[in-house]
């Protein structure tokens, strides 16, 4: 097992995303087919249509991955990647699903946590928290669990309307 201080969460990202790109150029079937990743919405969700109705998110957390609720387009994915709407508002609820510690935060391309945009941690398998009031912004990129940052961590894109 690699111990995960070894690497950065650069470093973690930057193999994650080669070998997604690696899986995804191993699926079959047609563009038309696969659209965004077909009915669940694959690695990037909903069209723009489906990212903009979106005000909720909701996850469990886990050492290995977050793992999407809500929204129903991005429903079993591992670490989604995720669509804002600059200036749109949204709440992040999670609960912890293996009874390890986490939090939830959303960073900067620095690694910086914004604009205190972080959850209370938990500790107890099936709590729940909710981190509302977030207003989509260009400097999100990140929603990270600072305990498993190899791991529990997913990119985030900002589009404007």
């Amino acid at each position: 097992m690699v111990d995960s201080d070894q690497f950065s969460r650069r470093t973690a990202l930057k193999i994650t995303g080669a070998t997604g790109m690696a899986l995804l150029a191993g699926c079959g079937g047609s563009e038309e087919e696969n659209g965004n990743g077909g009915e669940n919405g694959g690695g990037n969700g909903g069209g723009d249509e489906d990212w903009a109705s979106v005000e909720e998110f909701y996850f469990d957390g886990q050492v290995s991955h977050w793992g999407a609720i809500e929204p129903a387009f991005i429903e079993g994915e591992e670490n989604p990647t995720i669509t804002l709407i600059e200036g749109q508002e949204y709440t992040f609820r999670w609960m912890n699903n293996d009874g390890q510690t986490h939090n939830f935060e959303i960073r900067d391309e620095n690694d910086e946590v914004i604009d205190d945009y972080q959850s209370e941690d938990l500790s107890q398998e099936g709590e729940e928290t909710t981190l509302e009031g977030v207003v989509a912004a260009p400097e999100m990129v990140t929603y990270i669990c600072q305990y498993h940052e190899a791991t529990q961590v997913g990119d985030i894109n900002v589009e404007s309307e």
